[in-house]
């Protein structure tokens, strides 16, 4: 029996956003992965179009989820789940959800919900939730729902669980093998496991291999898609190959798991890479990896080769799908002597690395990139370092990093954290001397570690010249009223406040950087302006300080945190002016800011 059109038209309206709202990205990715690994069974439409259905998770689960339309409201989606999450957008709902659209998309027919079905008496908790209960061909269909929940309900899984066996051990063994023989024959997935079980027990390992690696490079030559309007695509489904790795790892092949692994993880990260979805490839993927990382453990390598097993891992990792997979191997009471056989064979990558960097007049990209991977080599390098008790020659290799990738800032970190600051200092200024113009960013960090180093030495008048830095970088009211705050432990409020209200109001910075022909230009500043210019900030100020334009979206929010109408007014005037005279950015702020001017300015006005 089909639904009709008038039961569903309730979730027509439905989009991912509102999914996502609903449930949030996490449950919505992994919901959206349950369907595509067809885990949603018997979904069902009730007459005011409320969802039933039954998920396979870790158990069998049943969920049921209501649509009413509200826009706008947030608790328009409200699911009830068997699961221990309960209620509210657990992933079992949103594949229930997902599943839907899916029937919607493909014009299925979908079943009606029967007020008699069991599973409403399983969510109510009536009856106990067990597959066995779900059972039609054990209900009377003259009995009513009530008569159904209590007969149902005095089966429990462990009743159900003695019946069978003692069922079994009553056949004979030739009853026995022709009663398996004809499950063989209908359910695929118990033909295969008897299959291999035989292989294993022949001693045909190399059969299962050549099997899972077929299965392998099947499912990575898919190349992944997911059209979110229409919910067409293909994603590839890993659950058989990873029943292989685990029959493999059973059976004790760790070794033969390990050499799956590899391939699965070169061929698996490039399907990644190449995947046109929102992560439901990357999440079919990790699901193989504590697998193989286990059978690693297992396996006949060394420890060091086992730990570079998994930092290779990492490293081919750009997409964090490991995740957690491989922490039991690296939390593990490894010897120092472990992690120094791992650092000395990482120091000669770093050295590869290094000889195979592109030169000076390479893409910035490609340097880029290059410097990337330095990077991911040397850190974990270091922390091999530091496991193997070797911290004598970590500086080394920080300060040669800093210099060849501009890698500062974890210098920098470092140097802190050993309470060496005054050789910090130094270097954070060449490396801001060094990244400035290549590497803004970096350059920005560094300028926040020399901050906090002035904070901690009080050293006021410096902590106020970064504050005054990000103010006319980023002129707002949080910049402005930490540049007064920073101001006056500095015991020159005044002077600064005036200066920086001058800034906004005509564009006009008190530092100025005049060009030179060598590049760092020379630093010219207002005799009122109280604060110093240290070198390191006239290379991070060139930006700032060539800009002449007011910033009245700065003093409009200014006025309207501190509840003055009248400077609200005055300062939009003058946007319009603005806008009139010059056009461009200001005409769209003018309509930006129209409904909070009137907002700002209803009760004086």
């Amino acid at each position: 029996m089909s639904r009709s059109d008038t039961a569903i038209d309730v979730w027509s309206s439905l989009t991912w956003d509102d999914l996502e709202q609903w449930a949030g990205s996490r449950s919505l990715a992994r919901g959206r992965a349950y369907q595509h690994q067809n885990r949603v069974e018997d979904l069902a439409v009730a007459d005011d179009g409320q969802l039933l259905a039954t998920v396979k998770g870790t158990e069998r689960y049943v969920v049921t989820v209501r649509h009413i339309e509200r826009p706008g409201a947030a608790d328009s989606i409200r699911s009830e789940c068997t699961c221990p999450v309960g209620e509210n957008g657990c992933k079992h709902a949103v594949a229930t959800v997902v599943a839907l659209l899916d029937a919607l998309a493909e014009n299925a027919d979908l079943p009606i919900a029967d007020t008699d079905d069991p599973r409403w008496d399983i969510l109510a908790g009536r009856i106990p939730e067990h597959d066995e209960d779900l059972d039609d061909d054990e209900l009377d269909p003259n009995e009513s729902s009530a008569t159904k929940g209590r007969s149902l309900g005095r089966r429990c899984p462990a009743d159900w669980d003695q019946k069978i066996r003692e069922h079994l051990r009553g056949q004979s063994v030739e009853e026995l093998a022709e009663l398996i023989c004809s499950l063989t024959q209908r359910f695929p997935e118990l033909r295969a496991e008897f299959r291999e079980r035989i292989a294993l027990s022949e001693g045909d390992v190399g059969r299962l291999v050549t099997q899972a690696r077929r299965e392998l490079r099947e499912v990575t030559s898919i190349q992944p898609w997911r059209n979110d309007w229409t919910g067409e695509g293909e994603i590839p489904d890993y659950s058989r190959l990873k029943r292989r790795l685990e029959r493999l790892a059973q059976s004790g092949h760790a070794d033969e798991v390990v050499s799956l692994g590899r391939e699965l993880m070169g061929q698996g990260m490039e399907q990644v890479e190449q995947a046109q979805d929102e992560g439901d490839t990357a999440m079919a993927l990790g699901d193989c990896l504590p697998v193989v990382f286990d059978a690693v453990v297992q396996s006949s390598l060394s420890w060091p080769e086992k730990l570079l097993f998994a930092i290779d891992a990492h490293l081919e990792d750009e997409y964090n799908v490991i995740g957690d997979a491989a922490d039991a191997l690296f939390d593990g009471n490894h010897s120092p002597a472990d992690w120094s056989v791992v650092a000395d064979a990482l120091a000669d990558r770093l050295k590869q690395a290094a000889r195979s960097a592109p030169g000076r007049d390479a893409a910035d990209g490609d340097a880029f990139y290059c410097n990337y991977i330095r990077d991911q080599i040397s850190n974990w390098l270091l922390e091999a370092l530091r496991r193997a008790g070797r911290q004598d020659e970590l500086l080394t290799i920080y300060e040669t990093e800093a210099r060849s990738t501009g890698s500062y800032q974890r210098l920098v970190d470092h140097l802190i954290a050993e309470g060496k600051n005054t050789e910090a200092l130094r270097w954070a200024r060449e490396g801001i001397e060094k990244t400035s113009r290549r590497l803004p960013g970096i350059a920005a960090g560094l300028a926040g570690s020399l901050c906090e180093l002035a904070r901690c030495r009080r050293q006021w008048p410096i902590v106020a010249a970064h504050a005054a830095w990000q103010f006319f970088e980023q002129p707002g009211v949080q910049t402005f009223n930490a540049l007064c705050d920073a101001a006056r432990k500095a015991k020159c409020e005044k002077p600064v406040r005036q200066a920086a209200l001058r800034f906004l109001e005509t564009g006009r910075c008190p530092i100025r950087i005049t060009a030179s022909r060598k590049g760092r230009g020379r630093t010219k500043v207002d005799a009122d302006w109280p604060l110093p210019v240290p070198d390191e900030l006239a290379l991070l100020l060139h930006r700032a300080v060539t800009s002449s334009r007011p910033h009245y979206d700065a003093l409009l929010d200014m006025a309207i945190a501190d509840k003055r109408p009248d400077d609200v007014l005055r300062w939009y005037d003058c946007m319009q002016d603005a806008a009139k005279g010059r056009g461009g950015d200001w005409r769209w702020q003018v309509v930006e800011y129209a409904d909070c001017v009137a907002a700002a300015v209803a009760k004086s006005h």
